[in-house]
């Protein structure tokens, strides 16, 4: 019988995921019910798109299926207040981010001093790029070519992926001015 990547790599984490659902669940019982709701959604994507990581996506489909189903025990209890069991990030996932978050400071050190500090005061405090200019005494032109070269810069030390999770992280921050 053919198993199909998405089946073979689900099938793997199978144990992953149901520990995944059973810690963010209330109900022991429903996590089955959970994690088949889950990989029926994940297969019935697959046939639609393909899903290069599908334990990732997996676990995505699962905090879904929790929402769904604590929206619909709200809705039927009238409570207002959902209480889920922890909502803290996973071990694993404060390890990434600790890491990602050491390497991109190790390269944004790297960069020149001027460089530097253009940077963090466009992406990190949130300043338009005439008042960094004003602060620092520089040309817009100028702010401008140390803000494209520090992305540049930062694209080459840390890989072409940094950036979207930049981007995603920092929104809240980058306003054009």
């Amino acid at each position: 019988m053919y198993m199909s990547d998405v089946a073979s790599q689900l099938s793997a984490g199978l144990g992953r995921l149901r520990s995944y659902v059973r810690r963010r669940m209330r109900d022991p019982d429903g996590m089955e019910d959970v994690v088949q709701e889950t990989l029926v959604r994940v297969i019935e994507q697959e046939r639609r798109q393909v899903i290069e990581q599908s334990l990732a996506y997996a676990f995505r489909v699962a905090d879904s299926v929790i929402m769904a189903g604590a929206r619909k025990s709200s809705r039927e209890a009238g409570l207002d207040d959902l209480d889920f069991a922890c909502e803290l990030p996973l071990a694993d996932e404060v390890l990434d981010y600790r890491q990602r978050l050491a390497r991109f400071e190790a390269a944004l050190e790297r960069l020149t001093p001027q460089r530097r500090a253009v940077f963090r005061l466009r992406h990190i405090d949130g300043k338009s790029r005439q008042e960094i200019a004003a602060e620092l005494d520089l040309s817009l032109e100028a702010v401008k070519k140390h803000l494209v070269r520090a992305m540049a810069d930062l694209t080459l030390s840390l890989g072409g992926d940094w950036a979207s999770d930049w981007k995603q992280g920092a929104t809240g921050a980058t306003g054009h001015g």
